[in-house]
């Protein structure tokens, strides 16, 4: 059986070709993360040194992560693109496995970490017994101080490897009296490793179609952790610099939308209106409002932009208006829904609301009836 396989997970970037087990040929290149451009001239030239044509490859493998967020899709792509067009299974390796593997038979425990920034890495404690590899806990992202931590409790010698040595070894070591650094060649995880461990998880019968393989990150990228953060729903009371964007949100949502001078009736004139706005980002993306009328609270309207529809929005606004109602001392809430609008009904109905009677024709662009809901808060 012969299998091809790559590793991007880091600034290094290598291909191996193994035959039943047997390393062919095994290139690696480190000069720092430009995989785009040298992965297909890397992989020739594995399959070239050893006078095999890609179609005679059986499976392609690749290391699934943690690691570079570019890299890894790099080599995700590639490999993925090679099984759909010759029909070949893939296979998934972990990439700590994978260079946990660079020092396989030590016996002992293993610890190969990744550097992840912002003083963490990516680890994961292994302990080998000559013949395998356990894995000791789960894949994680942690602090560094944190990891010294955990590693301070095993008296014992470790093996420390990865990439993030030579960032964080001479802390390492003079923290772990006990700490081995594996040598220069076993730093970067290598296709050599991740062509064995394919192998026996082909064996193993974990072979993957290329429309199944998946990449394993542990946590987010910087690009997605910014990019949530904008998404994130902000709840917050409305104010009268907030009655255009609410009156424009009103004017998408109903065909017969209050005015805007109502709008601004509510927030300056009616003491009995409690108005909330939602955000995300900068952008006014929904509001709702409520009556606190006595020991009762009558929600006037919610509505959310069209565009930001079934993120949650809308169950933040409901959320926070029975918020409102209880520290208000409200006891029971109602609303008036139109039938038709199944998506209400449903909110509503998610947080207690239910059905208690209609009111005949009661919208006047259209005559529909209106289902009144009630909700008891004690």
């Amino acid at each position: 059986m012969r299998i091809l396989a790559i590793d991007t997970s880091t600034a290094a970037a290598s291909s191996a070709l193994i035959e039943d087990g047997r390393l062919l040929c095994e290139f690696m290149i480190n000069d720092g993360k430009k995989h785009s451009e040298k992965l297909i001239n890397i992989m020739n030239t594995a399959l070239e040194s050893s006078g095999i044509e890609v179609r005679d490859i059986d499976a392609f493998a690749c290391s699934t992560g943690p690691g570079s967020f570019t890299g890894l899709r790099i080599g995700a792509a590639a490999v993925k693109a090679l099984g759909q067009a010759l029909d070949k299974p893939v296979i998934a390796v972990p990439t700590l496995d994978a260079l946990a593997y660079n020092v396989f038979p030590r016996r002992g425990l293993i610890c190969p970490m990744l550097d992840a920034q912002r003083n963490m890495v990516y680890a994961v404690l292994y302990r080998c017994d000559g013949k395998k590899l356990t894995k000791e806990e789960d894949y994680r992202a942690i602090d560094i101080d944190k990891l010294i931590e955990r590693l301070e409790d095993f008296g014992e010698d470790i093996i420390l490897l990865g990439d993030a040595m030579p960032i964080f070894g001479e802390k390492l070591k003079n923290a772990l009296p006990n700490a081995v650094e594996a040598h220069s060649g076993a730093l970067y995880p290598r296709a050599s490793s991740v062509a064995i461990l394919a192998e026996e998880l082909y064996k193993a019968g974990e072979a993957l179609n290329y429309n199944d393989l998946e990449l394993y990150y542990i946590r987010k990228s910087q690009a997605e952790v910014e990019y949530d953060k904008k998404q994130k729903i902000e709840i917050a009371p409305m104010t009268g610099e907030d009655i255009q964007a609410v009156y424009d949100v009103e004017c998408l949502s109903f065909a017969a939308p209050w005015s805007l001078d109502s709008f601004t009736s509510e927030i300056y004139s009616n003491n009995m209106a409690k108005y909330m706005v939602a955000r995300v980002g900068e952008e006014i993306v929904g509001y709702g409002g409520m009556w606190i009328i006595l020991d009762e609270g009558h929600i006037t309207n919610i509505a959310v932009h069209p565009e930001h529809r079934g993120k949650g929005i809308g169950d933040a606004l409901v959320q926070a208006i029975i918020k409102i109602a209880v520290e208000n001392g409200v006891k029971r809430m109602t609303l008036e829904v139109r039938p038709s609008n199944w998506a209400a009904l449903n909110l509503y109905k998610k947080y207690g609301f239910k059905e208690a009677g209609v009111r005949k024709g009661y919208y006047e662009d259209t005559g529909e009836d209106a289902v009144i809901m009630w909700l008891e808060l004690s």
